[in-house]
C-alpha cells in the first residue's frame, strides 16, 4: 500500500514537470520527502521522468523552446526543495557537481547560455555563471576559487572561437587542465574543432548539453 502511494505521486510529480505547474511540483517534492521517500528517487522517477517526456516532445517538435524553459523552471525549484530539506553532509546526495559558466571573451550572446544554465541548475548542478564577453582568466580563477568540476564554454561568433581554445591552452600551461571537465557549445562550435581543441565535450545545443555534463561525471 505504501509503496503505491509512492508510485502514484511520483507519477503525479512527473506530470506535474510536464504540465509546467512549479507549485504543484513543489508541493509533492515536500510531500514525498515528508514520506520518507529518498530524494535520489524523487528525482529519477518523477522529476527527471517528467523533464525526459517534455525534451522528448521538444524533439518531435511536438512543444517549443518556451515550453522546456518552463519545464525545467519546475523542476528547478523541487530539485532545491530537495536540496533544503537536507543536512549538509547529505547534500552532495543530489548535487550532481559544480559548473563555471560563461559566453567567452567578445561574444555577448547570452539566449543558449542561459538556456544550459537552467538545465543544468534543474538536473542538480551548482551552477556559477559568469555572464558574457567573460576573459580567460575570469573562467580558471573562479573554477579554482569554487572547486569547479565543469569549465562550460559557450561561443556563438566565429571571430571568438579562439578564446575556447585559449582557455583549454591555459590549464594546460598552468598544469590544471586535469582538475576539470571542458565542456564547448554555441552556433559558431562544431564537434571537428571541439576535438582540434581537445574539449572534453560538445554538445549541439543547451537541453543535450545538461545530458552531457551528467555523463562526463559518470553520474548518468
Amino acid at each position: 500500500m505504501y509503496e503505491k502511494i509512492a508510485e502514484e505521486l511520483l507519477n503525479r510529480l512527473a506530470k506535474a514537470i510536464t504540465e509546467y505547474d512549479a507549485d504543484s511540483a513543489s508541493d509533492l517534492t515536500i510531500d514525498l520527502l515528508s514520506r520518507g521517500i529518498d530524494p535520489k528517487r524523487i528525482i529519477n522517477d518523477g522529476l527527471s521522468k517528467g523533464i525526459q517526456e517534455v525534451s522528448d516532445k521538444f524533439n518531435r517538435l511536438e512543444v517549443f523552446l518556451p515550453h522546456m524553459i518552463f519545464a525545467a523552471d519546475a523542476m528547478q525549484i523541487a530539485v532545491h526543495k530537495i536540496i533544503e530539506s537536507l543536512p549538509p553532509d547529505r547534500k552532495h546526495e543530489v548535487i550532481l557537481g559544480k559548473v563555471v559558466l560563461g559566453t567567452v571573451k567578445g561574444d555577448i550572446h547570452d539566449v543558449g547560455k542561459n538556456i544550459f544554465k537552467t538545465m543544468l541548475l534543474a538536473t542538480g548542478f551548482e551552477v556559477y555563471d559568469l555572464g558574457v564577453d567573460v576573459p580567460t582568466e575570469y573562467f580558471i580563477n573562479r573554477a579554482e576559487e569554487i572547486k569547479a568540476d565543469i569549465i562550460a564554454l559557450s561561443c556563438l561568433m566565429t571571430t571568438c572561437l579562439i578564446q575556447l581554445k585559449e582557455v583549454i591552452e591555459d590549464l594546460v600551461r598552468l598544469k590544471i587542465r586535469n582538475k576539470y571537465k571542458v565542456l564547448v557549445g554555441g552556433g559558431a562550435v562544431t564537434e571537428t574543432f571541439a576535438h582540434k581543441v581537445a574539449a572534453d565535450g560538445y554538445s549541439l545545443d543547451a537541453i543535450a548539453g545538461a545530458g552531457l555534463a551528467k555523463k562526463i561525471l559518470g553520474k548518468e
